[in-house]
């Protein structure tokens, strides 16, 4: 018996993108042979490439009660050379028609039992794929699409992308989606939805004891200082500049900011200014764990301006609960509900300085920051982590039926 094949669309290069990176390995891992066709818009990676799991998601999946074969087949990755930029608004629109041509070509060549659709803007595409061939699609909504990029494409377009995501909700498959909110709304849209969130591998129990001293030590911190930690985009909708200002007024607090973009030369003069805060530059993924392990607290903030905001429960938060470390957020976005309930964090009463200095200053005490670590550390063990949200995978995929009778 052949192993059912699923080509997965996604509109980034793959650097590799690690929601996606985590699902197709554990669709191998569940008995598929799966082949990512990804938009190298900047011409950056191969054409083409194979690619095993890493080894903190291989060992996670060799204990994952969804395996059924011993040994996953490499991850086939396929790359569409359409030059276009990002966050460039609407000439992007325009390359949009250009990536799905090819991309229903590669389509029609692996001819797919499945199609996962990564984000709107690749769901024309796999949408017209059924219509041509009965192929069922999985829609892997990670975002409120319209809303993330109406400040890029301006409000009509933004309408039109929202009218477009109602249109084609009711016509896939199976629906995933990264947290409630989200869940809530394309359940609205007529969706059949699976909550299957961005959460990670678990790293070993030891890994903080290690990094702590690793990081520490080679910032020549004292021991008692309080470290916060962000790795993501340097973009103004993350709020970095209420954290900047409290942190250069806070003796013995530090920062480590790890990441690219347009705020990176803000970053910069801070961390001159400053010497307490340490601009990291790009962190590679598989860093990212051990720097966050290291943390005392986990920042991550939200522009209520943004529409995707009111749905966000970011990458890191993921990352952070993983490892037992706290959060520190504003006031906005499915993060501060799951702060709010869980007591895993501080979420600050407003998105300034001032309300960063305040909750600086409550995380200072040792004894509450054990106890919210501790409640971080049981919610990604018992929850939020890999091992589970790979489990509500299979279960969107056996809907279809691909997975189900596989051996």
């Amino acid at each position: 018996m052949s192993l059912p094949r699923v080509a997965m669309l996604i509109s980034n290069g793959y650097a590799p993108d690690p929601r996606l990176q985590k699902q197709a390995h554990t669709l191998a891992a569940a008995g598929c042979r799966v082949t990512i066709i990804a938009w190298d818009r900047l011409r950056l990676y191969p054409a083409t490439a194979q690619e095993s799991a890493p080894p903190l998601l291989a060992e996670t999946l060799r204990e994952w009660s969804g395996r059924r074969v011993e040994q996953p087949e490499p991850v086939t990755v396929v790359r569409v050379r359409v030059p276009a930029g990002y966050r460039t608004g609407r000439p992007l629109l325009k390359k949009m028609p250009r990536f799905w041509w090819h991309a229903l070509h590669e389509l029609r060549r692996i001819r797919p039992d499945a199609v996962h659709a990564c984000d709107l803007d690749t769901l024309p595409v796999a949408c017209l794929y059924r219509q041509m061939t009965g192929t069922p699609v999985i829609y892997d909504a990670r975002e409120f699409y319209a809303g993330m990029v109406q400040a890029n494409v301006g409000p009509e377009i933004s309408r039109a992308l929202d009218a477009l995501d109602g249109w084609l909700t009711p016509r896939v498959d199976a629906v995933l989606a990264v947290g409630e909110r989200l869940a809530t709304r394309q359940r609205a849209l007529g969706g059949r939805v699976w909550i299957v969130p961005n959460a990670q591998a678990l790293p070993p129990a030891d890994l903080a004891h290690t990094a702590r001293p690793l990081v520490r030590d080679g910032l020549g911190m004292p021991d008692d200082a309080l470290l916060v930690v962000y790795v993501g985009y340097l973009t103004p909708d993350r709020l970095l500049m209420p954290l900047l200002e409290a942190v250069s007024e806070l003796p013995n607090v530090w920062l480590l900011l790890g990441g690219i973009g347009p705020q990176a030369d803000v970053v910069a003069s801070y961390a001159a200014r400053c010497p307490r805060i340490q601009a990291l530059g790009w962190v590679p993924v598989d860093d990212v764990v051990t720097i966050v392990s290291s943390a005392d607290v986990v920042y991550y903030g939200l522009d209520a301006q943004n529409p995707n905001s009111y749905y966000f429960m970011p990458n890191l938060a993921f990352t952070a609960l993983a490892v037992g470390r706290p959060l520190l957020t504003t006031p906005v976005g499915e993060i501060a509900e799951v702060v709010r309930a869980e007591r895993c964090g501080v979420v600050m009463h407003a998105p300034t300085a001032e309300a960063a200095i305040a909750a600086l200053d409550t995380l200072r005490d040792g004894a509450l920051r054990a106890d919210l670590a501790a409640q971080a550390r049981r919610l990604g063990r018992s929850r939020y982590n890999w091992s589970s949200a790979a489990t509500e995978l299979l279960d969107a995929y056996n809907c279809t039926n691909i997975v189900k009778n596989c051996s």
